[in-house]
């Protein structure tokens, strides 16, 4: 079992190697390929792999300064200096705007403080700029759930589940919350973000 699984993982770095080579010159993006590929996958262990790279996609900035800030925002972060962590996404943010990772972190620094206002916002302002962010969709799901908002967290973790079909517990999750308020829609603005949903 630990040979196959080795296996497996060595095929897919080939595989993403080989794609990440042909998109350089050609169409798509590394990002694209890893969603087509997470939707299709079915082995655990390729499925964690693919998690972990379209995470690994979205933490890489480019540009080695803002990369920087934000390895070192999520240092602050796991070292729960919060406040400080806050100021570095802030910083990030201001000279990078369209870095949805840096609205997604700071997100979740806001959520751990318990600033379920501003993490929210910055939920909005990540899947403005990267519509397919299951993490930042699981994380809108939980809080409108926690708020009592159950018509707009299913449909939180429906996108969620759209774009990560392997998200472990969320058919349960969403079939709480189906119990709980029905089919209930969210409205015009199922995600509460000022758009509709993608």
């Amino acid at each position: 079992m630990i040979v196959l699984r080795t296996c497996l993982a060595a095929l897919l770095s080939l595989i993403l190697t080989i794609d990440v080579q042909a998109q350089s010159a050609g169409s798509g993006t590394v990002l694209d390929t890893l969603f087509a590929k997470g939707q299709a996958a079915t082995d655990p262990s390729a499925i964690r792999s693919l998690e972990a790279a379209i995470w690994e996609q979205w933490v890489m900035v480019p540009d080695m300064s803002q990369r920087a800030m934000m390895m070192r925002g999520i240092a602050e972060m796991q070292q729960q200096e919060f406040k400080t962590s806050i100021d570095t996404f802030t910083r990030l943010i201001d000279v990078a705007p369209d870095v949805p990772e840096a609205w997604n972190k700071r997100a979740t620094v806001h959520w751990l403080m318990g600033n379920f206002t501003a993490s929210l916002a910055d939920i909005c302002e990540t899947v403005k700029r990267e519509p397919r962010h299951f993490g930042a969709y699981s994380g809108l799901g939980m809080i409108r759930a926690e708020m009592g908002e159950n018509a707009r967290a299913i449909a939180a973790f429906e996108l969620a589940r759209k774009w990560n079909p392997h998200i472990a517990g969320i058919d349960g999750e969403i079939n709480r919350l189906r119990a709980l308020d029905g089919d209930g829609s969210g409205g015009a603005d199922p995600l509460g973000c000022g758009r509709p949903s993608t």
